[in-house]
């Protein structure tokens, strides 16, 4: 099992920016330290409830303070960039962090996003799948001529070329079946949606992408089976505190997102938004399966249970919107290290 951090990058409490990308900074070092194996990092635009419209740009900067862990973009939105440009920033970050880049990819779900960026969501699925591919073939090192729907090159090749070969890891966001079935038969890898409820909907879409990668003669041994998580340690008597505090954080983290993104669309272009879970998802529903709140033990009996009923080979912790101070963040990281990921580790 691999354990890894997510974070959508808030200052909705009313720290300064640099604060706040001062304190995230921190708990990534503490992150490499304590053993971590990787770090996402969302990308969003005109939000405080995202404030990461670079994230392979900071990925460079975290590059430069951590030795070991894992860097990824979790994800980059196909619709709001140009596949050559993406590739040669992953190439870029993959030299200076020495080979660490995770490159997820997806297509976007926010409202407000598509409609500054003028961008249609009806075209999302076609432009993450011509995308991907243009940003896959050049981080393998091709001279590549493509002509496309929507991007088009001639004998292009990137420099400087990525240290991972045969090019950094591509994670495709899932929430769509197609999407899962359209990863499988391409390649790449994929990482299920935030909006996880329980393990039928999981396995149902790995289902789907494990057959996808058998009907294309890959390689079903060493697939990840990854998945969104909340796993936040803390002490018994705390434990209620700690509930009450996510439960409010969250519903105030998915009003302000449902604030921002009240914006007009055509009805044929807001129906290919509609898969967006977070304007009406339950915060109770999300510890009722998808989450945990409690001790060192708690959280040990939650990880053996994804690994029996998932079969879950790494596990993103979501460290957002949980109602948790910089100093409880980095308590909940040294505990779950020390205790959790060392128990699960030897069992």
């Amino acid at each position: 099992m691999k354990f890894s951090i997510f974070y959508v990058h808030e200052t909705t409490d009313g720290k300064s920016e640099k604060q706040a990308f001062d304190e995230l900074m921190e708990q990534c070092k503490l992150a490499d330290e304590l053993g971590f194996h990787g770090v996402w990092f969302a990308e969003h635009h005109f939000s405080k409830a995202g404030v990461m419209p670079d994230p392979l740009l900071w990925c460079a900067a975290v590059a430069q303070k951590t030795k070991n862990i894992r860097l990824g973009t979790g994800i980059s939105i196909m619709s709001f960039h140009n596949p050559i440009r993406l590739a040669e920033q992953a190439a870029m970050v993959d030299v200076l962090s020495d080979g660490r880049v995770d490159l997820g990819i997806g297509r976007g779900s926010q409202p407000k996003e598509f409609k500054s960026f003028n961008a249609k969501p009806s075209e999302s699925r076609r432009r993450l799948q011509e995308g991907v591919e243009i940003v896959g073939r050049l981080l393998e090192g091709e001279k590549l001529t493509y002509d496309g729907e929507f991007f088009k090159c001639n004998e292009t090749e990137i420099f400087p070329h990525p240290v991972q070969k045969p090019r950094p890891p591509i994670w495709i966001a899932g929430t769509s079946p197609e999407t899962y079935v359209w990863a499988g038969e391409n390649g790449f890898k994929v990482m299920a949606s935030a909006g996880f409820k329980g393990p039928e909907v999981f396995r149902e879409k790995m289902a789907l992408f494990v057959d996808a990668v058998e009907r294309t003669g890959g390689d079903t041994s060493n697939i990840d089976y990854a998945l969104l998580h909340r796993c936040i340690v803390c002490e018994d008597l705390d434990k209620d505190k700690y509930i009450q505090n996510f439960e409010e954080s969250m519903s105030k983290y998915l009003r302000y997102r449902a604030d921002v993104n009240k914006v007009e669309f055509p009805d044929d272009e807001s129906q290919h938004l509609q898969r967006n879970w977070s304007y009406t998802f339950s915060v109770s529903d999300l510890l009722d399966g998808g989450g945990v709140v409690g001790n060192i033990e708690d959280n040990i009996l939650e990880i053996k249970r994804l690994q029996e009923e998932f079969g879950l080979t790494d596990i993103l912790m979501g460290m957002y919107g949980i109602g948790a101070t910089h100093e409880q963040k980095m308590e909940i990281l040294e505990k779950f290290a020390n205790e959790v990921m060392t128990e699960v580790s030897t069992t």
